[in-house]
């Protein structure tokens, strides 16, 4: 049975292998604390070892003081003859077998008793810093700890001065103390192989070693830098560190400090290898990999067997039915219907595909049909534009010619009313198919919310009240429906959360917002508007996902979850912030904050006055292919003086223009055009006559013309429907 990486039976293997993984990592976790705790152990054994260690040697070093204090308190010692005191010292032995090397120095400093080796005597300490600082003193004293040899253990001397029975100073005595605890430790701990122990001094010298090493008595440059790295990292009274010792095998080293003679350091160390410490956690840690291994290889086989037995084998029907569903046999079944769990499931969900297809195949014909009654709208609404701009225009220059008491003048004004709410339409059709303008002018937002609180008594239900509060008196630079828009989605999510009914209240405030407010907005001025509702609120995680397009938790047909995704974008292209907060069961909240602004700073200047005298010479080509809106324009330009020619399409004006093209000529086109578009046209003038005056009409938004022809100066912009005085201001802002 071949297995291909990318297979099902693979995949769930895959799988299988996947769920030890959890069992393999506590393995491990237990396997690392194992060698913790293993660890932890052999340090606890090893500090032990080693207080017991420095406790038995402060023992000897005691016991050591007791006996100088008592030998020096003898005759024969601080007064006798150097035979006499030989011979104390030969008796006294015999009662203090820990005692070795007695030494007496007279008040000359010179050796006249005892010593280490028998050329001792006679030897002149007189200028031993130890020697006068023991005189000086009137107890025991330590001297410098002394290396064991092939004969004895290592030493510490005690020294003690040396005072006749009338009180005199007669010299000083000094017995070194054998460190026994030193072979009892090495003997009775039972170390393990591979152990070593020593006892050594900062200066690198190295006083004893266990297993016995020639090394001993001898300076080791390497031992002292372990001292002085010690010091550093501040273990130098006891410490625990992994490290490579002298010879070069890597233990764990444990020391303690031993007492000493003021300004010297002599420690303790054992140091073990790390394979004996953790000679039983890895015994155990093998057994548990065995046993993890052996599992996961019993429960893979399990699972490749019965992968085959209970899965595959049903879905292997399913990819056949759905090769032939994607042959285009929509009559493809499983024929599955009696499994149970997900394999049922998901071949019920197959045949439900498949029987849902023509449905779906259905739908996509009905959103191609909403998608051409969109491009169809927008047809309209620029149609219908044409047919504004002709009516409005000539009611204007009807309502210059008829005196306000002639009878026609109230039904001339009614037209032209009439016809300019019907401009409200087109911009609804052209939002509908997405061509409209985002068109912004300052607002007073609490006006604006009145009037959306009055339209939302007709989509909310009586068991919801809406409570308005408006406190804020500023303008803001806003596209007044839109914003309209954001209140009503809002307000209708506001609704459906409250199916039991409840209170929407729709608060607006100013805020001088400074740097320490906490508030989500930049320093200013700002006005901030707030739907509030007592409804179930949000979860959390819904919360975050609540602006993503096409989001929703309402069912089908109930949604289409661009609502809130709509608000969002709104408050963005007005340069604010929307900010929501939630608590479930209590409801929710969302702030939208806007920029204010003033009318000074949207204070524009003066248009330029249409009676301003024209010279003759001026020539207005008009491009424009509806003819009513042609013949409107005509009669206004010629009323102003200016002389027009008219051309229908693109392509004549381009040629009526080329045929006469100097200063004098100024260009007003539509943008919609058979043939020749107006900004081809209007580029391809300008590129013969760069300072050719230009004036764009369209009932679609600017943003058709190229940003090139928009922006540069001589160019100016009129929206259908348009009255008589905005073409002729337009015209003058072009040539100015």
């Amino acid at each position: 049975m071949r297995l291909s990486p990318t297979s099902l039976r693979t995949r769930l293997l895959l799988l299988v292998a996947a769920a030890f993984v959890p069992a393999a990592m506590l393995t491990a976790r237990n396997i690392r604390a194992d060698r913790e705790e293993s660890l932890a152990d052999v340090r606890t054994r090893l500090a032990r070892l080693l207080a017991q260690a420095d406790a038995d040697n402060d023992a000897a070093i005691q016991s050591g003081r007791r006996i100088v204090a008592t030998w020096a308190e003898v005759p024969d010692v601080h007064s006798g003859t150097p035979a006499e005191c030989a011979a104390a010292f030969a008796r006294l032995a015999r009662f203090a077998p820990a005692v070795a090397s007695p030494t007496r120095i007279n008040i000359n400093g010179v050796i006249d008793c005892g010593g280490r080796t028998p050329g001792s005597i006679g030897v002149n300490v007189a200028n031993n810093p130890l020697f006068q600082q023991v005189l000086a003193s009137d107890s025991a004293a330590l001297g410098p700890y002394i290396a064991a040899d092939s004969t004895r253990a290592a030493l510490v001397p005690v020294n003690m001065p040396l005072r006749d029975s009338n009180g005199r100073l007669t010299g000083m005595i000094s017995v070194g103390i054998r460190l026994d605890w030193f072979e009892r430790l090495t003997r009775n701990a039972d170390l393990p192989p591979g152990t070593l122990a020593t006892v050594s001094d900062s200066s690198g010298l190295l006083l004893a070693h266990y297993p016995a090493s020639p090394l001993v008595g001898k300076t080791r440059p390497g031992l002292a830098a372990r001292f002085a790295e010690d010091r550093k990292r501040g273990a130098e009274e006891r410490g625990w560190v992994v490290r490579n010792t002298l010879d070069g095998v890597r233990r764990l080293v444990s020391h303690e400090r031993l007492q000493s003679t003021p300004g010297s350091l002599v420690r303790v160390a054992v140091a073990m290898p790390p394979e004996v410490a953790f000679a039983e956690p890895n015994r155990r840690a093998r057994v548990r990999v065995t046993l993890l291994l052996g599992t996961a290889l019993v429960a893979l086989l399990i699972a490749l067997y019965g992968a085959h037995v209970v899965v595959l084998r049903d879905v292997d029907v399913i990819l056949r039915a759905t090769r032939r569903l994607g042959s285009g046999d929509l009559s493809a079944r499983t024929g599955l219907d009696d499994r149970v769990g997900e394999i049922g499931q998901l071949a019920q969900s197959f045949d439900a595909m498949a029987s849902q297809l023509e449905h779906r195949q259905e739908r996509m014909r009905h959103a191609e049909r909403l998608e051409s009654l969109g491009t169809l709208a927008g047809g309209v609404a620029h149609d219908f534009n044409n047919m504004l701009t002709a009516i409005v225009g000539s009611a204007d220059l009807a309502l210059t010619h008829v005196p306000p008491e002639h009878p026609a003048h109230d039904d001339l004004l009614t037209i032209k009313s009439s016809a300019s709410r019907s401009s409200t339409l087109t911009r609804q059709l052209l939002d509908f198919s997405r061509r409209g303008p985002l068109v912004t002018r300052p607002e007073r937002l609490d006006q604006l919310v009145q009037e959306s609180a009055a339209l939302l008594t007709r989509v909310v239900p009586a068991t919801v009240s809406i409570d308005v509060h408006t406190h804020s008196h500023r303008l803001a630079q806003v596209d007044a429906g839109r914003i309209e828009q954001a209140i009503v989605n809002l307000a209708v999510n506001a609704r459906d959360a409250m199916p039991q009914g409840g209170t929407i209240t729709i608060a607006l405030d100013d805020h001088d917002v400074t740097q320490d407010d906490g508030t989500p907005v930049p320093p200013g001025q700002w006005i901030r508007l707030q739907v509030r509702d007592t409804g179930t609120g949000i979860p959390p995680e819904v919360l975050r996902r609540i602006f993503e397009p096409f989001f929703t938790t309402k069912g089908a047909g109930e949604g289409t979850g661009l609502g809130l995704s709509m608000v969002y974008g709104t408050v963005q292209h007005h340069g604010g912030h929307v900010q929501v907060d939630s608590v479930v069961g209590r409801g929710t909240t969302v702030s939208i904050w806007l920029p204010a602004t003033s009318a000074e700073h949207f204070a524009t200047a003066s248009p330029p006055s249409v009676s301003t005298p024209l010279a003759a010479t001026v020539r207005v080509l008009v491009a424009e292919d509806q003819p009513e809106v042609r013949l409107l324009i005509k009669r206004v330009l010629e009323r102003a003086g200016y002389a027009v020619q008219l051309a229908a399409d693109g392509n004549t004006a381009l040629h009526m223009a080329l045929s006469q093209l100097d200063s004098s000529l100024v260009l007003v086109t539509d943008y919609d055009m058979p043939e020749v578009r107006g900004d081809e046209l209007a580029l391809a003038l300008r590129e013969q006559l760069p300072t050719l005056p230009i004036v764009l009409m369209s009932g679609f938004a600017s943003d058709g013309w190229p940003a090139s022809l928009v922006g540069s100066p001589g160019v100016a912009l009129v929206e259908k429907p348009f009255s008589p005085d905005s073409l002729l201001q337009a015209v003058l802002a072009a040539r100015q």
